[in-house]
C-alpha cells in the first residue's frame, strides 16, 4: 500500500522529476505507472546512492544510532567522523566532499581526520572545525578541562537534585534511558572532567558541584555541565 500511497504523489503534484535514494527505485517507478494510467508523461527517476552510517554496515538513521546530525555541534559531529570504518572512507569523501580521491594521505587514520575536518568546516566554519578537532584530541586524552567552547552545553536546571549520575546521563541526552545509563557507567565508559566513574548509584546533592565539569560517555558523546 505504501508504494501505491507515494506513487499517487506524483500523479497529484503531475511530477516532471522525482529525487530520491536507491531504496526508492520501486516507488518511484510505482508513481511512473501511475501517471501513464491517468494520461500523464511518466516522471524521470533520479536516483542517489545512500550514505551508509557510522557503523558501516546499515543506512544512515537517527533510529539505529548510527548518524550525524547536521545540526549538531561541531565537537559531536567530528568526533563521529572520525571514527568512522575504514570501508566507508571512499565512500563519505566521493559524496560528501569535493576533494580528489587520489590526493588523500595515504593513512587510514590520516584521512579519518582530514574527513571529519572537511565536513566540519562546511557546517560550522574552518576556525570551528580546527577548535573541534584540538577539544577531541584532548577528550580522548583524557584532558577534559582544556577543550575550550568546543563542548556542547546542558543546563542542570532541568535536573532536580539530589540526582544519581545515571539520571543526569539520561536527561543531558548522553544516554537513551538511565538504564543504558546504568550500564555504561558499570562498563566504564564515563567520565567526569577525564576522571572514570566506576560507582553505579553515584549521586550528586547539587549542582554546584558539577558546574563547569564535562560529562563524557565513551569517545563521541559530552556535555559541559551548567548551572
Amino acid at each position: 500500500l505504501y508504494p501505491l500511497l507515494q506513487g499517487y504523489d506524483s500523479v497529484a503534484v503531475n511530477a516532471d522529476v522525482e529525487l530520491g535514494g536507491t531504496d526508492q527505485k520501486f516507488n518511484i517507478a510505482v508513481g511512473r505507472d501511475l501517471q501513464r494510467h491517468f494520461g500523464q508523461t511518466p516522471q524521470f527517476g533520479l536516483l542517489t546512492p545512500l550514505v551508509l552510517g557510522t557503523d558501516g554496515v546499515q543506512k544512515m538513521s537517527k533510529s539505529l544510532g548510527n548518524y550525524v546530525g547536521l545540526r549538531e555541534d561541531a565537537l559531536s559531529m567530528y568526533s563521529k567522523l572520525e571514527k568512522i570504518p575504514d570501508n566507508l572512507l571512499d565512500q563519505y569523501y566521493e559524496l560528501l566532499t569535493n576533494l580528489p580521491l587520489e590526493k588523500l594521505p595515504e593513512s587510514p587514520r590520516d584521512r579519518q581526520k582530514q574527513l571529519a575536518l572537511n565536513i566540519v568546516s562546511q557546517y560550522h566554519g574552518e576556525v570551528a572545525a580546527n577548535e573541534a578537532q584540538q577539544a577531541a584530541m584532548n577528550l580522548v586524552q583524557g584532558d577534559a578541562t582544556s577543550t575550550g567552547d568546543a563542548v556542547p552545553e546542558f543546563s542542570l536546571s532541568q535536573v532536580q537534585f539530589p540526582a544519581k549520575l545515571f539520571y543526569i546521563l539520561n536527561t543531558s541526552g548522553l544516554c537513551k534511558s538511565s538504564g543504558e545509563g546504568r550500564r555504561q557507567i558499570q562498563g566504564g565508559a564515563v567520565r567526569l572532567d577525564g576522571d572514570r566513574i566506576s560507582e553505579v548509584d553515584l549521586t550528586f546533592d547539587s549542582a554546584e558541584f558539577l558546574a563547569g565539569k564535562v560529562l563524557q560517555v565513551g569517545k563521541k558523546r559530552f556535555v559541559r555541565l551548567i548551572l
